[in-house]
């Protein structure tokens, strides 16, 4: 075992950058580090993925040393740690790191990151990864990089871009049980079947695969008259140390820490649930929270082989066989405002560092937009409020509400409030957030129970804001206020009971009925339909004016045009007063004419002359009714005492048509005329049709002396003959043969019904 280590240890110091690949219990993690303490000046860090992980390996380091934990190995997770002057080797989750980076860009007096678990590829590591590794370019080309995994990743090597060291693994046949069909019942019955059935009918200690601290205290329940030990990480230090020893047998129930970040001892069986809680990105609250999802298929073979190490070992995977969901980089589901903040701290874009997996396009436009709302971005530039943002490590939305707090003096509060939401829902179902707090607040000091994690988290917050707890419930408003600042998106007023606008645009209902305005914490926005309401708190109407901007709003009404002095917050209109709305613009016009343009039939008979002409190759301006109302701004000049729709009717629409055409009106006029001159002296109007020849209507009489049919451009007119009555006689096109072969026989027909007019032989 000794010869890898050795080697990995010359590697890194030759090259700078090592990807170790190893089993688990290898010892990369356990014994890498402490040669390279041996090796190397200065600290050294190592970096975990979860807080139960970086607890038990640095415990495991200090008891390979043979001193205390504190000593020369120490820890340090959130809020929590154990270190002293002494300490060379310091155990970190991932999030700490990225602070670190922060304070101090140069990690002075550091010699070697190592990251544990990097194939993992949450986003904290990603991003640890891309800065460690622009620092090593920029500033300390002197530090060594070296990522520690069971499955190496291809994306990983590609970006570290140094050595490569794989570790050769030891193991035994494993048997592999998948259960015949989807499971059906409650998980946890099923759990500990098989865990009861592992444990009863083999040898060596059964692992459980539960996804969370919930399910596997359910689970324990169920097996009161077995060794069933909790692994998770809310566990003890010294429960957890003592889980990693060998002993008597016993069922552990752990999450999936226990898939690579520990190894534990004797295990000779696996029941897999395959399932596992992951961060998600949720657009419902705006957070990352975890989520229940099933593993992919290196993680289910990670599961499997931890019965194979001692000996040949039996897996039951409560699901039946076939496909699994692909593995996919955190990067890809994650919210990224927070990584975007971190980035712009060091002066970078996100998708400029050198990360294994580059951030989606329209998630990197979601943080900007939010981080714009906030105040913690302006331009693409970090603003004063976004670097203090940053000094919290949460979501930027609760950042920033706990900024507010701090101004308002309502920091107990924030505390609350920022547990009840990062916390799994206690009141599933309840919608009024007033209605958690009161029950945090009850709870409180009433011990464990189902807001005892929120309490947790609340003391946590408490304690690093350094104020006590909440002892009575606030106003309303106040806590609408503080989420207000975190949510401003998400502000809603009432349209109608039941029913909301969202400042951002889409419809909400909620069921019941709500205050006048309220900010939907929690809510589903669908991208058609009607959204819902999940969690709110109510607002009060001067909070929202105090976000408003003026503008003064201009439209249709009931057909009429009308203008407001408006205070509004997006699409939330708080007030309005009447002002002159002046002349309409050409958006308004193109509203007002979304119908088509009101032109007589004058007007009209201009556009159908045009074709005309343009369909016998005269070159005339393109003017349709429907390029005119693509952009009606032409019609400004004519509009300016427009109010009413009715006034848009009484325009003069044949001058302004011919004003449009300029001197190819006067061509038109000559070419394709309005009227013909009749051998009476009258002139008689032609009607122009769409794709048919023009039409000149006129009684038999009014015809006579003209011998030929008259023609436009080249075309003969539709000449349409009628009686004196006005009925259609003969539509045609050859008025000499009319005259010639069809005349004589209408006319001794038309004698006999109009006596009294002139039927001459030859007219």
């Amino acid at each position: 075992m000794g010869g890898w280590l050795e080697e990995g240890v010359a590697l890194l110091k030759r090259e700078g950058r090592l990807l170790l690949a190893a089993y688990p219990g290898a010892g990369k993690s356990t014994l890498f580090p402490l040669r390279l303490l041996e090796a190397l000046p200065g600290r050294i860090l190592l970096f975990e993925p979860r807080r139960v992980a970086a607890r038990a390996v640095a415990a495991r380091l200090a008891e390979n040393l043979g001193e205390p934990l504190g000593k020369t190995v120490g820890y340090r997770v959130r809020l929590e740690g154990k270190e002293s002057g002494e300490t060379r080797l310091l155990v970190m989750t991932e999030g700490l790191l990225l602070r670190l980076l922060l304070e101090d860009p140069t990690l002075e007096g550091v010699s070697a990151v190592l990251l544990d678990e990097a194939h993992e590829r949450h986003l904290e590591g990603d991003l640890a990864l891309a800065l460690l590794l622009r620092v090593q370019e920029t500033l300390r080309p002197d530090l060594k990089i070296a990522l520690l995994t069971a499955t190496p990743d291809e994306a990983l090597k590609a970006t570290l871009g140094g050595a490569v060291l794989e570790v050769p693994g030891e193991s035994h046949p494993v048997e592999v049980h998948h259960l015949p069909r989807p499971p059906e019942g409650p998980l946890e019955a099923l759990a500990a079947r098989y865990a009861r059935r592992a444990f009863l009918e083999g040898d060596g200690d059964v692992l459980v695969f539960l996804p969370g601290k919930a399910e596997i205290v359910r689970t324990q329940g169920l097996l009161p008259d077995l060794p069933a030990l909790a692994l998770h990480g809310g566990l003890p230090l010294s429960e957890q140390a003592a889980l990693l020893r060998p002993g008597p047998r016993k069922i552990v129930l752990a999450t999936d820490v226990a898939e690579t970040s520990l190894t534990l001892p004797g295990v000779r069986a696996v029941v897999d649930t395959g399932l596992a809680k992951k961060p998600r990105f949720d657009p419902r609250t705006g957070l990352t929270r975890l989520a229940l999802v099933r593993i992919p298929e290196d993680s289910a073979r990670q599961r499997a082989g931890r019965a194979g190490r001692l000996g040949p070992g039996r897996v039951y995977r409560l699901y039946p066989e076939g496909n699994f969901p692909p593995k996919r980089p955190e990067i890809l589901e994650a919210d990224l405002s927070r990584a975007l903040l971190l980035a712009l701290a060091f002066g970078e874009r996100l998708e400029d560092l050198p990360l294994p997996t580059k951030p989606p396009k329209g998630a990197l436009e979601h943080a900007w937009t939010l981080l714009g709302l906030l105040g913690a971005v302006e331009g693409e530039r970090l603003t004063p409020l976004g670097k203090r943002m940053l000094r919290l490590p949460t979501h930027p939305r609760l950042a920033r509400m706990a900024l507010e707090a701090e101004t308002l003096g309502l920091l107990p509060l924030a505390a609350d409030l920022m547990a009840l939401l990062e916390e799994r829902d206690p009141l599933e179902g309840e919608p009024e957030l007033m209605a958690r707090l009161e029950g945090l607040l009850q709870a409180r000091g009433e011990g464990r129970g189902a807001f005892w994690p929120v309490e947790k988290a609340s003391a946590l917050w408490r304690g690093r804001f350094g104020v006590g707890p909440l002892t009575s419930l606030p106003a309303p408003e106040a806590v609408g206020r503080l989420l207000l600042a975190a949510y401003p998106d998400r502000a809603a007023q009432r349209t109608a009971p039941g029913r909301y606008r969202l400042s951002a645009g889409p419809a909400l209902r909620l069921a019941g009925d709500g205050p006048p305005f309220l900010v939907a914490v929690g809510a589903e926005v669908g991208t058609t339909g009607e959204g819902r309401v999940l969690l709110y708190a109510p607002l009060a109407r001067e909070d929202l004016l105090a976000l408003a901007g003026v503008a003064v709003w201009t439209g249709w009404e009931e057909g009429r045009l009308k203008g407001y002095l408006e205070r509004r917050l997006g699409t939330l209109v708080l007030e309005r007063v009447p002002v002159d709305p002046g002349p309409p613009t050409a958006e308004q016009l193109k509203e007002a004419l979304k119908e088509g343009l009101p032109l007589t039939e004058e007007a009209r008979q201009v556009l159908h002359r045009l074709a005309f002409a343009r369909a016998q190759g005269v070159e005339m301006p393109e003017l349709s009714e429907a390029r005119l109302l693509e952009d009606p701004s032409w019609l400004l000049p004519w509009a300016e005492g427009v109010r009413r729709q009715e006034d848009l009717k009484a325009l003069p629409w044949k001058a302004i048509l011919l004003s449009l055409l300029g001197e190819a009106g006067q061509r038109l006029e000559t070419l394709v005329p309005e009227s013909l001159l009749l051998p009476s002296g009258r002139r008689k109007r032609l009607e122009y049709r769409p794709e048919a020849p023009p039409l000149l209507a006129l009684r038999i009489q009014e015809a006579f002396g003209l011998k030929e049919t008259p023609r436009v451009l080249g075309v003969p007119v539709a000449v349409a003959l009628l009686s004196p009555a006005g009925r259609p006689v003969q539509v045609t096109q050859d008025l000499e043969g009319f005259w010639k072969r069809h005349y004589p026989g209408v006319r001794k027909e038309l004698m006999r019904r109009y006596p009294k007019h002139p039927w001459p032989e030859r007219p």
